[in-house]
């Protein structure tokens, strides 16, 4: 991981009132979030923006075709 972005992340599961936040909305087992950053660098400092994504209910991936296909919801329409 690179150094700013493990900054980024370390000052955000650290800042009390985003961890709290998470905990609250990722409840599930198969809750996810990302964080996603961009930096601007200037020549004394470095500047940049991250967002966290919180993903409810991830679908499970099928076993058999690993990386290939997500399980679906909902029965397909024809």
């Amino acid at each position: 991981m690179d150094e700013k972005l493990q900054r980024a992340v370390y000052a955000a599961g650290n800042d009390p009132e985003i961890a709290g936040k998470l905990d609250q909305v990722l409840s599930g087992e198969n809750d996810r979030a990302f964080i996603v950053c961009s930096f601007e660098e200037c020549e004394n400092n470095t500047r940049g923006r991250c967002t966290i994504f919180a993903i409810k209910d991830v679908p499970k991936m099928k076993r058999t075709t690993p990386c290939e296909h997500y399980v679906a919801r909902t029965p397909a329409i024809p």
